[in-house]
C-alpha cells in the first residue's frame, strides 16, 4: 500500500546503506512478497524478457563474476532542476553467468536507476524544497542528475554479485556478508542478489526496494549518515537502516513527502 508516492506499507525491501557499508541491512544495507514490476511490454527492466512475479531462488543468482565492469554508454537526460549537478555512470559485472535468469544490462540498469531518480518525492524534490542541515553543513542544497559514461563521472553506480561487493567494499573497511550493498568514496556498490529478491521481511515491493536501496546509497554519496525512527507509526526517514529494524516506523523509499517536507530522524550513532 502507498502512502504519498513512494511512502510505503505492506508489501516488500531490504536496504544496506552506509557511508562505509549501509545497514538497512547493517553495512549499507539494502531490501522482499516481492513484487516484479514490469514494463508495459511485459518486460523486466533491464531485462531480455519478462520474469513474471518469480523471484531467483540464492542458488540459482551467481556468487562470482569477473570483477570487472561494463558501462552503459551514451549520455541520459538531465534529471531535475537542483543546483548541484551529481554526474552518475553505470555499469554492470561482466561475465555473469544469468541461467535461466533475464540478464540485467547495463542499459536496463541504467533505465531502472533514472526512474528511481526522476520519481516523485525524491533527492530532485529538493529543487523547490532546498535542504538545510547543519550536521551534514548543507544550507539550502538541492540536487539535479545527469547519467553520463566517462570515468569522470561523480559517482559510479555498480551492480555485482556478492562476492565481488564483499571484495571491493571489504577493501574500504565495509563487511557486506554477501548480502549488502554499500557506498564508499565515489563508488555505489549494488549486491545482485538484494537487487534480483528484496529483502525478505521488508514489506514493499520490488521496484520499491529499487527506489530504497538507490536513493539511500545516492544519500550517503551526497552527504547524509544512516537516521533512526523519529517515532513509533511515522514513517521511516530513507537514510534509516529500515531493512534491519523498522522501530516502530512505517517503510519509506523516498527522501521526501508528499508535501515536500524532507523525511528526517535523530543520527544514528556511527
Amino acid at each position: 500500500m502507498r502512502i504519498s508516492a513512494r511512502l510505503l506499507v505492506p508489501i516488500s525491501l531490504v536496504l544496506v546503506m552506509a557511508s562505509g557499508a549501509c545497514a538497512t541491512g547493517a553495512a549499507e544495507v539494502d531490501h522482499a512478497d516481492v513484487v516484479v514490476t514490469t514494463l508495459p511490454d511485459g518486460r523486466v527492466p533491464g531485462s531480455d524478457e519478462g520474469m513474471g512475479s518469480r523471484t531467483p531462488t540464492d542458488d540459482e543468482i551467481p556468487v562470482e563474476a569477473s570483477g570487472t565492469f561494463a558501462a552503459a554508454t551514451g549520455q541520459g537526460r538531465v534529471i531535475g532542476t537542483g543546483k548541484r549537478r551529481v554526474r552518475y555512470r553505470v555499469s554492470v559485472e561482466k561475465g555473469i553467468e544469468w541461467g535461466d535468469i533475464p540478464a540485467w544490462r547495463p542499459s536496463g540498469f541504467a533505465e531502472s536507476i533514472e526512474q528511481v531518480l526522476a520519481a516523485p518525492n525524491g533527492w530532485t524534490t529538493s529543487a523547490k524544497h532546498p535542504v538545510t542541515n547543519a550536521e551534514v553543513r548543507l544550507t539550502r542544497a538541492s540536487w539535479s542528475f545527469q547519467r553520463v559514461d566517462t570515468s569522470r563521472a561523480d559517482v559510479d553506480v555498480r551492480l555485482a554479485t556478492p562476492a565481488t561487493v564483499d571484495r571491493l567494499c571489504g577493501a574500504s573497511g565495509v563487511d557486506t556478508e554477501g548480502v549488502y550493498s554499500c557506498r564508499y568514496g565515489r563508488t555505489i556498490l549494488i549486491n545482485l542478489r538484494r537487487w534480483l529478491q528484496g529483502a525478505p521481511g521488508y514489506p514493499v515491493s520490488l521496484d520499491d526496494y529499487h527506489a530504497g536501496v538507490i536513493n539511500h546509497e545516492f544519500g550517503h554519496f551526497l552527504g547524509f549518515a544512516h537516521m533512526e525512527c523519529p517515532g513509533p507509526g511515522e514513517v521511516g526517514p530513507v537514510m534509516m537502516t529500515q531493512t534491519i529494524d523498522l522501530g516502530g516506523c512505517l517503510p519509506n523509499v523516498s527522501p521526501f513527502a508528499g508535501n515536500g517536507r524532507f523525511i528526517s530522524g535523530p543520527w544514528a550513532p556511527s
